[in-house]
């Protein structure tokens, strides 16, 4: 009977010491990963509208990983009922028309820039998957592909739309 006693509370003590280690564990990860909501955005103006403001934050979130986890916090914020739109909206926030027709997914020879090298293409995938219900989706990563491809394929038609109802309220005046 006391040996029986002895090797439950042997066994209790090791497993008490190991959800401790896990606890110790779990906190020092919560603390190397802490994103608190006052980190300031001021260096950065949304929407980019130019290579140089988009070279200039690449660069940054190449080298300052706080940045980057602040990013993918504020663009996982932006929500959204499906994944088409979220990505809709991100993009809409970070980029200006007349960036994106710059872009095209892959790049296409000399002629436009590949959007899936950049490091705010992997961010915006981010986002989206930090969000629970988007997460859990098989096909979120081709879901969030195809509608990245989708938006930089009609950038150029939204901007000669946009530049159309502009010189029609011109000439309405």
């Amino acid at each position: 009977m006391k040996f029986e006693i002895r090797t439950i509370d042997e066994k209790l003590n090791n497993l008490t010491q190991l959800v401790e280690e896990n606890n110790n564990n779990l906190k020092s990860k919560i603390n190397e990963t802490d994103i608190s909501d006052n980190y300031q955005f001021d260096d950065i103006d949304l929407p980019i509208n130019s290579l140089d403001m988009l070279d200039n934050l690449e660069i940054k979130l190449m080298n300052d990983k706080t940045y980057r986890a602040h990013l993918v916090k504020r663009l996982s914020a932006i929500g959204g009922k499906t994944i088409k739109i979220m990505v809709k909206r991100i993009m809409s926030m970070l980029f200006m028309q007349e960036l994106l027709c710059e872009f095209s997914y892959n790049g296409r020879g000399n002629k436009k820039h590949s959007f899936s090298k950049l490091m705010i293409n992997k961010l915006i995938f981010q986002s989206v998957q930090q969000i629970k219900k988007f997460s859990m989706i098989e096909t979120c990563t081709n879901d969030i592909e195809e509608v990245i491809k989708y938006v930089l394929i009609q950038s150029p038609f939204k901007l000669k739309k946009k530049q159309d109802s502009v010189v029609v309220t011109t000439m309405a005046n």
